[in-house]
C-alpha cells in the first residue's frame, strides 16, 4: 500500500499545472505588456505604464502622460491601450477624451504627444520599426505606417476584411502578420505595404492573438484551435476552451496557450507536437504571453497582476 502511495503522489506531482514563483502587482488593470532591454513594461488603465526589471521585478517606473478630461471636466488619468519601447523610447497609445486615440512618445521622462484625436486614428496596437517609425494597427483591420519625424502617415492599407485583433512583427520587423475576426492572417511587407500572402485553414473564426517568432507564427483561436505555421508545414493543435493567448519562445521551439476553463496554460514543442508541462494562473483568463527566455514566462490578463513561471 505503501509503495502505491508513494506512486499515486509520484504521478500527482507530475501532473499537477505547475503554479506561478511570482506575482507582480501593477498600479491597475493591465490592458498591453511588451518587454525589451531587460525590462517589463505593462500599459494600465489609468495608471500610465509601470516599468519592472524582468529578472528580480523591481519596479523600476511609472511612465504617465498628462490627464485628460470628460463629458463633465473632470480630469483625470487616460488609459493605455498599447505600448511598446524602443531604444530608450516608449510610445504610448492612449484614451484622448474623444473617439479616437492620442500618441505619445516618451524620452528621458519627457512625454511629447505626436498624434492627437484629430487626426482621426482609432489605434488599438503600436510597434515601434525603428526610432523614426511606427506601425500601427487600427481597429478596421487597416494597418498605417508613421514617420515620427515628419509626423505623416507613409501608407495607410486594408490588410483584411474584418476587425483587427492583433499584430506581430517578423523578428527582422521586415514583415507583420495581421490577425482579424475572420480567422486569416494577413502577411505585409512593412516597408511598402504590400500583401506577401496570406494564411488560410489554420484558423476558421476569430483570432485573439498571435505571436511571430523565427519563422513561426502562433495563433490562438476562438475556433479553439491553436493555428502553427512554419516553412515546414502548417497544423493546428484542438483544445475544449476559446484559445484566448499564445506564446512562443525565442527560439520558436516551445509554444504556450490558454487551455480550458481552469485557467490553466499548456506548454508544448512546436515540433513534435509534444505536451511539455501545464501552468496554474490566477483568476482571470490570461490574454498576453511572453517568454523571457526558454525557460521563463510571464502572463497577464485584465487585472494588476503578472504572473511568472520557471519551466522544466
Amino acid at each position: 500500500m505503501k509503495v502505491l502511495a508513494v506512486l499515486v503522489g509520484l504521478t500527482l506531482s507530475l501532473t499537477a499545472a505547475i503554479l506561478p514563483t511570482t506575482v507582480i502587482k501593477t498600479d491597475a488593470l493591465i490592458s498591453d505588456m511588451v518587454v525589451n532591454d531587460g525590462k517589463i513594461y505593462a500599459a494600465t488603465d489609468g495608471e500610465g505604464v509601470n516599468v519592472f526589471d524582468s529578472k528580480n521585478f523591481k519596479k523600476l517606473a511609472v511612465l504617465r502622460v498628462p490627464n485628460i478630461k470628460n463629458s463633465e471636466g473632470k480630469s483625470f488619468s487616460p488609459k493605455v491601450y498599447s505600448v511598446d519601447h524602443y531604444q530608450n523610447t516608449t510610445v504610448m497609445v492612449t484614451e484622448s477624451g474623444g473617439g479616437f486615440r492620442n500618441v505619445y512618445l516618451i524620452r528621458e521622462g519627457k512625454a511629447v504627444k505626436i498624434i492627437d484625436n484629430g487626426r482621426g486614428l482609432l489605434i488599438k496596437k503600436a510597434r515601434f520599426l525603428d526610432l523614426d517609425h511606427l506601425l500601427f494597427g487600427l481597429s478596421g483591420d487597416t494597418i498605417v505606417l508613421f514617420d515620427i519625424a515628419k509626423n505623416t502617415l507613409i501608407y495607410q492599407v486594408q490588410a483584411g476584411g474584418g476587425m483587427f485583433r492583433d499584430m506581430a512583427l517578423s523578428p527582422s520587423k521586415s514583415l507583420v502578420a495581421i490577425a482579424d475576426e475572420g480567422g486569416e492572417i494577413t502577411m505585409l511587407n512593412v516597408k511598402n505595404g504590400h500583401l506577401v500572402k496570406t494564411l488560410r485553414g489554420i484558423n476558421v473564426d476569430n483570432i485573439n492573438r498571435i505571436d511571430y517568432k523565427q519563422n513561426t507564427i502562433l495563433s490562438a483561436g476562438q475556433d479553439r484551435r491553436v493555428g502553427v505555421s512554419r516553412s515546414g508545414g502548417s497544423y493546428y493543435l484542438e483544445t475544449d476552451f476559446f484559445v484566448y493567448a499564445v506564446g512562443l519562445s525565442p527560439s520558436a521551439t516551445r509554444g504556450v496557450y490558454t487551455d480550458g476553463t481552469e485557467n490553466e496554460l499548456q506548454v508544448f514543442d512546436t515540433t513534435t507536437k509534444a505536451k511539455i508541462t501545464r501552468l496554474q494562473s490566477g483568476e482571470v483568463i490570461l490574454d498576453t504571453l511572453i517568454f523571457l527566455d526558454e525557460h521563463r514566462l510571464i502572463g497577464a490578463g485584465e487585472e494588476n497582476k503578472i504572473y511568472y513561471w520557471r519551466l522544466p
